[in-house]
């Protein structure tokens, strides 16, 4: 498991030409990869909403009710975009409703709606409530208030989660054997949408997918003059980006729609849709909604804060931190990006909590997540423009105030999300499992953490979506939070792998966390102060604000928030992929003795990690 010398995913293939730098990545460009990162995200924008609304009690009445509430998510998800690009994490994250949202949210419309067939060929609930005294609301906007008041209190608890330092005290913690089986788990966890709106029409979700492995592995070295630029790192003379490679998402959405339309023109058969799945075609018409609508706090009833939400919200906040960690370090990690250090990750989960917070405030089904179908995109087209992800919410939020053009998006074809899902979620699992040569995956230590973390996440949901028996404690928001919590496998691997990683015994070696193997010596790893000044210009925030705070933040909550001392910054190194200080480690029980630690020697400079990718 540890063959070759541990570099990351797409490093042996050529650097990124078209966006190096932000001098570098034209304007042009930019609004190329923001259209890419606008496609994805709206196949996930609409396999959440179709998911979630056929669960309410009732149908929305009308056609442009539902296009209102897509244009709403979209204003959410641009403003948190924003916020996550420039005062959170400064990653090139795009922000979504995840799937961390959709599990609870389902759970609690069960709950009122126990008559809704919420059963999706198994990427659901079964249609009976699985918690006792359910009730029939018989209102679609009075259920839609519960769920808008369970995703104000997540976004609530997250932006505590962050001023409190949580979150970059966890991430810390999580070392090799954390994240492989999170990482794997969370794109393995899609795979029932996946296949669930692909069987609309494989032949059309087959043909993007073709598509999208011939242009971007086999099709990758091929170079369009686009955008011209050197190597500003290696000191080469390349003038051409590899066009295909780059848009490998975006060509074949576009063309594959494209193909879909022209079909559907010459009245040519070409999708398949049953009982089931006519009740998800919700793209009927998009006349009737207006033009220009602004969204606006209480347009649809306040949210309704109950001890029901109460519960929901915590396990959705809970889930989605996990899931947000998670993004952060395989965001990194695709585009070789430095270490994260805490105050980034607290900052990054805090804008998430503000966009969760709106979400809640303007009515929206789901808050606001980083989103890992962006992440990985943008790490299989090796174009992670830090410029392109804010003009992409820029672009959301104009659709936001148009119900009417964000109705258009309704009418992508439902194999087209289904492809997208397959492209996308395969770069996690496949990021999860580089992950193991860091380790000594033939320690049985390991074998048993991994194997149980991830057994247990894909049997547990499993178990109580086909339950006989309703799950009962007694009192019903404990019920729903309970549920809620063991239907996620995103949070079930990620609590059982972080607890058993950092509660049993085991040496430094086992868990991949001595420094000096020379096959760990790889671009991203932490030596001396070249990395941590390297974090610090990459994660560090706008400079006007930096002038508004104290060069050194003491006060609560600030503390958590930003840079640190020498000594917090050396602390925020954190262990990831094999790296760890002397005699430091990433458990919580007193560290093994593993003998003298030799710290390993500083890579090359044309080994440095390609953080270009993120202006």
């Amino acid at each position: 498991m540890n063959g070759g010398r541990g570099r990351a995913p797409g490093a042996g293939s050529p650097m990124l030409t078209s966006c190096s730098s932000q001098k570098m990545c034209s304007w042009m460009m930019s609004c190329c990869l923001a259209l890419q990162h606008l496609a994805v995200q709206t196949s996930l924008l609409c396999i959440f909403h179709l998911l979630l609304l056929p669960t309410l009690p009732q149908e929305p009445p009308h056609a442009h009710t539902t296009s209102k509430l897509l244009a709403r998510s979209l204003f959410t998800c641009g403003i948190s975009t924003v916020l996550q690009t420039t005062l959170g994490s400064r990653l090139p994250l795009v922000q979504i409703p995840s799937f961390e949202y959709l599990v609870p949210a389902m759970v609690l419309s069960s709950h009122l709606s126990p008559g809704a067939s919420t059963d999706r060929n198994g990427t659901a609930m079964a249609s009976t409530c699985l918690v006792p005294h359910c009730r029939d609301t018989g209102s679609w906007v009075d259920s839609l208030q519960e769920v808008s008041g369970a995703v104000l209190i997540s976004g609530l608890i997250q932006l505590a989660l962050g001023v409190s330092g949580v979150c970059g005290w966890a991430a810390r913690h999580c070392g090799p054997m954390v994240l492989a089986p999170s990482l794997s788990i969370i794109g393995l966890s899609a795979y029932k949408e996946a296949a669930f709106f692909c069987s609309t029409s494989w032949g059309v979700a087959l043909l993007l997918v073709l598509l999208a492995v011939t242009f971007s592995q086999h099709l990758q070295s091929c170079h369009l003059p686009f955008c011209a630029g050197p190597h500003a790192w290696e000191g080469t003379t390349e003038y051409s980006a590899p066009t295909l490679r780059t848009f490998s998402v975006l060509l074949p959405f576009a063309g594959v729609c494209i193909v879909c339309a022209i079909l559907s023109y010459f009245h040519v058969p070409w999708e398949s849709l049953d009982v089931t799945m006519a009740q998800l075609s919700w793209a009927n018409s998009t006349s009737n909604a207006p033009w220009i609508h602004i969204p606006y706090a209480g347009a649809w009833r306040w949210p309704l804060l109950t001890a029901r939400a109460l519960a929901v919200g915590i396990a959705m906040a809970m889930g989605c931190s996990m899931n947000s960690v998670g993004c952060y370090m395989l965001c990194r990690r695709l585009l070789r990006a430095p270490r994260l250090p805490p105050h980034a990750c607290n900052r990054g989960l805090c804008m998430e909590g503000l966009g969760s917070v709106l979400a809640g405030l303007l009515g929206s089904a789901g808050g606001t997540a980083s989103s890992i179908a962006n992440a990985c995109a943008a790490g299989l087209t090796q174009a992670g423009s830090r410029r392109s992800v804010q003009v992409s919410a820029l672009l959301c939020m104009v659709l936001g105030l148009s119900p009417r053009l964000a109705g258009l998006l309704t009418h992508v074809p439902l194999a087209v999300h289904g492809g997208v899902l397959c492209v996308t979620y395969a770069v996690a699992v496949g990021t999860g499992i580089s992950y193991f040569q860091y380790t000594d995956i033939d320690s049985g230590r390991n074998i048993f953490i991994v194997g149980f973390a991830m057994f247990m996440a894909l049997l547990v949901p499993r178990w109580f979506g086909t339950a006989l028996a309703p799950l009962a404690t007694g009192w019903v928001p404990l019920d729903l939070l309970f549920l809620s919590l063991l239907m996620g496998p995103v949070f079930l691997t990620g609590f059982l792998s972080f607890f058993l990683e950092n509660t049993v015994s085991g040496t430094l070696e086992e868990r991949g966390l001595l420094p000096e193997q020379p096959w760990k010596a790889r671009a991203g790893d932490c030596h001396l102060h070249g990395e941590r000044g390297e974090a610090n210009q990459a994660y560090k925030l706008p400079a006007g604000l930096r002038r508004l705070l104290p060069s050194s933040c003491k006060a609560f909550p600030c503390c958590f928030l930003c840079p640190g001392s020498e000594e917090e910054e050396e602390g925020s190194c954190a262990t990831e992929e094999g790296t760890a200080g002397p005699g430091e480690g990433t458990h919580l029980l007193p560290k093994p003795s593993s003998g003298e630690l030799q710290p390993a020697i500083r890579p090359s400079q044309t080994d440095m990690p390609a953080w270009h990718t993120v202006a």
